[in-house]
């Protein structure tokens, strides 16, 4: 079993093009990112995001997420309500590159 959890391991870590620990890195961002946003849905918060869209332009929002979704293509995306912009939008969570709980309000 040790053998076997090792072989994912490595096989990850090459297949990302990095060494395991900025491997681990990254997959642990993430799944604080998704455990927050998770958390936000259930008890009707907010999330503050920054988030870099495809031209590379930053920008922080805060959203008070609804619902997570899988893409037919593998990219998983947070829909809610960006308060910024004053409507609902979508958001991939690959580009969200940091993220803090806030109070709704």
């Amino acid at each position: 079993m040790t053998r076997t959890v090792t072989t994912i391991r490595r096989t990850i870590a090459a297949a990302l093009g990095f060494g395991w620990s900025v491997a681990r890195s990254a997959l642990s961002r993430v799944f604080r990112l998704l455990t927050d946003l998770y958390r936000a849905i259930d008890s009707g918060g907010a999330v503050e995001i920054v988030y870099v869209k495809a031209d590379g332009t930053e920008s922080t929002r805060i959203v008070e997420p609804a619902e997570l979704v899988v893409a037919s293509t593998g990219a998983i995306t947070v829909r809610g309500f960006d308060r910024l912009r004053g409507e609902d939008r979508t958001f991939r969570i690959d580009r969200i590159v940091d993220h803090r709980l806030v109070e709704v309000g």
